[in-house]
């Protein structure tokens, strides 16, 4: 019995096209699926608690009863470094303005390597006035936060600007919050020492 030979056709060109094509949009959602899970699982993640505000005109914190003057002593979790899906403080600089009594010059570099950050800006300063620990805010925290404490940071960006503060009063510690929405993304803190008015403080 001779040997059946079975004829088939090629697939035609577009077919196998199609079929590729179907691959390559199956694999992508995959790929765009896992991503939003990933996403999705981090943002579940603890996140950094944010700062307690301050009380606005710089009232007075209870000094120690053994030395009514004794510098602040900040804790030592509001100067640690945070940062937040990628969003860090790189440097942060303080220094007085030589031509302006009672005023701070600062500067610090912003690096993101995660989503874009949208929010502001502030200072929670420390100091000692008449003998007694003060704190407050920069700006203040009982109206909105003009322009320029608003900041937008996709890669990395260098901002500065002025601190003007009570007369009489030593600064001794500043930290740097910056917040969005959804609460804290980072932070850094620097003590400035008793010393402030005469010589810079910086953190890198």
């Amino acid at each position: 019995m001779p040997p059946s030979i079975v004829i088939t056709e090629p697939v035609p060109r577009w077919r196998v096209w199609a079929l590729q094509l179907f691959r390559a949009l199956l694999l992508l959602t995959l790929c765009v699926a896992s991503f939003y899970a990933g996403m999705r699982y981090q943002r579940q993640l603890p996140t950094v608690t944010a700062l307690a505000a301050p009380v606005v005109g710089a009232e007075a914190v209870p000094p120690a009863a053994e030395n009514p003057a004794a510098p602040i002593q900040p804790p030592t979790d509001l100067l640690a470094a945070r940062s937040l899906e990628g969003l860090q403080v790189q440097s942060l600089r303080l220094v007085p303005d030589r031509a302006v009594p009672g005023q701070l010059l600062y500067e610090f570099e912003l690096v993101n390597t995660g989503r874009l950050f949208e929010g502001t800006y502030e200072f929670l300063l420390m100091g000692v006035q008449d003998g007694r620990p003060q704190q407050w805010t920069f700006p203040p925290t009982d109206q909105p936060p003009p322009a320029i404490f608003r900041v937008r940071v996709a890669n990395y960006v260098r901002i500065s600007g002025k601190i003007q503060f009570p007369g009489g009063w030593q600064p001794q510690a500043a930290v740097l919050s910056l917040s969005e929405k959804t609460g804290l993304r980072a932070s850094r803190g620097l003590e400035l020492g008793s010393n402030t008015g005469s010589k810079a403080a910086t953190g890198q």
